[in-house]
């Protein structure tokens, strides 16, 4: 569990240092790409070891009960964080829509990574997932 939830715990400190004013979307994305962008380091690291999981979560049920569970635990805990970014006024609804629209996009752009040979790089697969899955969101949309 504590290898799998790794990147999760990354995506949202890093989210968590975002400037609210910067808006939630662009937050959401580069906080993502952020986590996402190997290197060489304990991100490369982290990314190599979930990829290695999610294949073999593929064959294994109760792997892939851990992989679910993270996932859950994530979107909870993503909460405060994007209550903070979107403010006092937003709406709790809402809130919760972008959070679980969030971390299914990581969840799926990580499981398409993993068990296929895509062309993207995780990071770009989060992108195109977290733009495809809350696109008609509105506590995303530019502010006017």
């Amino acid at each position: 569990m504590a290898l799998l939830s790794a990147g999760g715990d990354r995506w949202r400190a890093l989210l968590a240092e975002t400037d609210p004013g910067l808006g939630l979307a662009w937050a959401l994305e580069s906080a993502a790409v952020a986590s996402l962008s190997a290197g060489d380091g304990v991100a490369g690291e982290g990314l190599r070891w979930t990829r290695g999981l999610l294949r073999a979560a593929q064959d294994d049920p109760a792997l892939r009960a851990v992989w679910c569970q993270v996932n859950a635990d994530s979107e909870e805990k993503l909460l405060p964080v994007l209550g903070r970014l979107a403010g006092p006024d937003a709406d709790p609804l809402e809130i919760r829509l972008v959070a679980a629209a969030a971390t299914s996009a990581i969840r799926v752009s990580l499981e398409a990574w993993a068990t296929t040979e895509p062309t993207e790089s995780p990071a770009e697969l989060v992108v195109r997932c977290l733009r495809e899955l809350t696109g008609g969101l509105s506590l995303l949309a530019p502010q006017r």
